[in-house]
């Protein structure tokens, strides 16, 4: 029987705006064999995919069955991250004693003995939400500097596969992310200019909240206009976010600033798809009724057959 702690439908994602940040497949995968009763304890090679063209791998092989390995391959952002980006301080903190040879193909993996495991919700948390913790190393990085007092080193991340490129401007007192919101579909371009207007302006509206800034394509902010921006061809914007030191102060606030600042190209991307499935959904209904409305007016057809006067019937000629 399946431990009550271990129930993924409690973890969906409580409505459509926000997307949880760990892989529902890999914690399905990784969860049965750490939460069921009796343990479940079989060979697996699952490999799936994630957000910005990201691979998982589930390993579990035949001669060591209690042994799980949690591959991942980062894609057009492979080459990138491989840089001093923060990558390799995740992994030596988050994932101590965990990491293992990740192989080939993949860019880094992570290991557990189920049998052997002390805290198996921490655990398979850590394993589900790997590819947060690697593509959010940057902003990990400059927020522990932020928090110290120091300024980390600037980091770029571009991908003309992705269509996306992120700036981090860090600072002692603050930390400044801008992205460079691409989009190749003319309709999404006109769905994401709305949608980033409208961040910047219901933005200032929450006390609290980091400031945030739209910037049109020919007029970048100051803080990237020595970079190449003539790449961006696409570029419908730039969205500009500043993080204070008051916005990581706890543990959960700096997980939550990482997570929602590293998924952000993914959240403007599900939100595109969804409000032009809505609008497609609308549509139909609303051919749907039209079509109704046709189908009950049916005109009466004009009768041809006369009488006389006696009450004879006939048909006119012709008709």
């Amino acid at each position: 029987m399946t431990n009550p702690r271990f129930i993924m439908a409690s973890k969906r994602a409580e409505g459509i705006i926000f997307l949880p940040p760990q892989n529902m497949i890999v914690e399905e995968a990784v969860g049965v064999r750490l939460f069921e009763d009796p343990p479940r304890r079989e060979a697996c090679d699952l490999t799936v995919g994630d957000f910005d063209d990201v691979k998982l791998k589930v390993l579990v092989k035949p001669d060591a069955l209690n042994f799980v390995t949690v591959h991942i391959a980062l894609g057009p952002l492979s080459e990138q991250y491989q840089g001093d980006l923060g990558v390799q301080e995740v992994m030596d903190t988050v994932y101590a004693g965990m990491t293992v040879e990740p192989e080939a193909g993949f860019d880094y993996a992570v290991g557990f003995d189920c049998d052997a495991c002390q805290d198996p919700e921490g655990v398979l948390k850590k394993v589900s939400t790997i590819r947060r913790h690697v593509l959010g190393a940057p902003f990990t990085r400059a927020f522990k500097a932020m928090k110290d007092g120091a300024a980390s080193p600037s980091a770029v991340v571009s991908s003309d596969l992705l269509g996306f490129a992120m700036f981090i401007k860090p600072a002692p007192d603050r930390c400044t992310i801008i992205y460079a919101m691409e989009f190749r579909d003319e309709t999404d371009k006109a769905l994401g200019r709305v949608m980033l207007q409208m961040m910047a302006k219901e933005g200032a509206k929450v006390n609290g909240a980091p400031p945030c800034s739209y910037y049109e394509s020919d007029k970048p902010p100051e803080e990237i206009r020595d970079q190449d921006l003539s790449k961006y061809q696409n570029c419908v914007g730039y969205l500009s976010l500043v993080v204070f030191p008051r916005h990581v102060t706890t543990e959960e606030k700096f997980d939550k600033a990482v997570m929602l600042l590293q998924g952000l190209r993914t959240y403007f991307h599900y939100h595109i798809k969804a409000t032009k499935t809505y609008l497609h959904m609308r549509m139909r209904k609303k051919v749907q009724g039209w079509l109704q409305v046709l189908t009950r007016a049916v005109h009466e057809t004009e009768t041809t057959e006369k009488k006389t006067a006696s009450g004879r019937t006939f048909k006119r000629a012709g008709k």
